[in-house]
């Protein structure tokens, strides 16, 4: 009779990439598979101004959004680890960067930018806009081509989910992290 192994986090699995990247779907996904927390930060912010992002960002601007950002991912460190999805933006704060990096593995979720479009065109409304006065495709273009330099920089790990489904994104990152510091392999008795 075998002894049965099961995995669990020794660090967080951190998801990082533009809005309409799948990092909340895959964020679920990846941690019911390996039965761990999942932590979303954009969530998280919302339970702590009492309020949507939208509205947060309305009435506070995106400096305040960003700040509560910054103390939400401060804040991990003292949960049980897990998959953290984050906010798009989290990467533009350099001391978010490195704390990102300390926390464990990150996976940049690239996504092409028509493929951007296409998922974000239903919920465009709803969410903060990032550059005023731009069509949805050009602020896409635009978010996309300041920010992919620094999802590269911050990330251990480049995931392209354009073309592959939720599952199979969720087994490559599982094989990424088998093996890895990331996860300890543990005997059931």
């Amino acid at each position: 009779m075998g002894v049965a192994m099961t995995a669990r986090l020794a660090q967080f699995v951190i998801l990082v990439g533009p809005r309409g990247s799948g990092k909340t779907t895959l964020g679920h996904a990846l941690a019911r598979s390996i039965d761990s927390p999942v932590y979303d930060t954009d969530r998280m912010v919302e339970e702590v101004a009492g309020e949507s992002i939208s509205r947060l960002w309305e009435r506070g601007g995106e400096r305040r959004f960003r700040d509560m950002e910054s103390r939400v991912l401060q804040s991990l460190e003292a949960l049980p680890r897990g998959v953290v999805s984050t906010g798009g933006g989290i990467v533009l704060d350099p001391g978010n960067c490195k704390i990102l990096r300390e926390l464990g593995p990150v996976f940049y979720l690239h996504v092409p930018v028509e493929h951007l479009v296409s998922r974000l065109s239903s919920a465009f409304e709803k969410r903060p806009r990032l550059k005023e006065g731009l069509s949805l495709s050009e602020e896409v273009r635009q978010v996309t081509e300041e920010r992919d330099p620094i999802y590269r920089s911050v990330a251990n790990h480049v995931v392209e989910t354009a073309s592959n489904s939720i599952q199979g994104t969720v087994e490559e990152i599982l094989r990424t992290l088998r093996g890895s510091e990331a996860m300890v392999e543990e005997k059931n008795a």
